[in-house]
């Protein structure tokens, strides 16, 4: 007795055939052998007790029965893939959880939303909002964006832009203080922000743009220290320091005139944007929905 999962096997193989009216057209479509084409339509055969096909010398014709068995399959694998395809579109309705950092979130993805709804209306987004590693297992995140470096062996991980570093400040403020590389550094005010899962010193980013450009710069000055890089941003807007920026972040507040560089010197910087999840959500539609048009707006 042929058990389910082996009839389902001889049947795909009866309906590829019955399309083709060809062993070898079928066995080209299967990757099988015409020969192990012709031995599964004999087993079919042989266990449902009558033909399917006439065999002629060049080509293959279905019997009166093989045609019966071929309407009543095309339609049930219609149904099965009408079923699959519902049950996709369910998926992409609902809620995707997602964990981003603050100055991601507030800088970058808010403004891109719309676009998302508009292509996705039936998707939820619910985000939880920190810098901090998330945790899978005991949270309800089926995504996270992180601002790092680190490996995670056991997620998947896919590098969505890389950043560079920039000093910035407002307009107003830039004209009370020439650039750094001929003022003053010690009468300017810093504003020192930490946003990133890998690094608690907030001095770091300007540690690595000083390392990067040869300077020296003091930190034992005026200074304002937050761990939110969006406020570090809207203090620097309201005149009231140099913060280093992440320029992709802060680009449009550029272009805007917002901002300006105090210096025209950049840093790549080590961090990047990465997307994060369980290996297992990686199939799910919502996922799928959410990365493939993540990627497209970080390209």
């Amino acid at each position: 007795m042929l058990e389910q999962q082996s009839i389902l096997a001889l049947l795909q193989t009866f309906e590829v055939t019955a399309r083709h009216l060809s062993f070898t057209l079928a066995a080209h479509e299967m990757n099988l052998t015409q020969g192990a084409v012709s031995h599964r339509i004999r087993r079919l055969e042989m266990h449902i007790g009558f033909r399917l096909f006439i065999r002629m010398t060049r080509k293959l014709a279905l019997t009166e029965e093989g045609k019966r068995l071929l309407a009543t399959l095309s339609h049930s694998l219609r149904a099965i893939n009408d079923e699959i395809e519902d049950i996709r579109d369910q998926d992409l309705r609902g809620t995707l959880h997602i964990g981003i950092a603050p100055t991601l979130a507030h800088l970058w993805l808010m403004p891109r939303l719309p676009r998302f709804q508009a292509q996705w209306p039936g998707l939820n987004l619910q985000f939880r909002v920190r810098a901090g590693v998330m945790d899978f297992n005991e949270e309800r995140v089926d995504l996270a964006i992180y601002y790092g470096a680190t490996r995670y062996p056991d997620l998947y991980q896919q590098r969505l832009m890389a950043e560079s570093l920039l000093p910035v400040c407002s307009p107003r403020y830039r004209q009370q203080y020439r650039p750094l590389s001929g003022g003053d550094p010690a009468a300017l005010v810093w504003i020192h922000a930490c946003e990133s899962t890998d690094v608690q010193d907030q001095f770091a980013e300007w540690r690595l743009w000083c390392q990067h450009n040869g300077q020296a710069l003091p930190f034992d000055g005026r200074y304002y220290a937050v761990n939110n890089h969006s406020l570090a941003i809207e203090m620097a807007l309201n005149g009231l320091g140099v913060v280093m920026g992440r320029k992709t972040l802060i680009q449009p507040l550029l272009d805007a005139g917002r901002l300006v560089a105090l210096s025209e010197n950049e840093a790549p910087s080590p961090f990047g944007y990465d997307l994060i999840c369980p290996q297992e959500n990686r199939s799910r539609p919502r996922f799928r929905a959410f990365s493939e048009w993540l990627a497209a707006e970080c390209a």
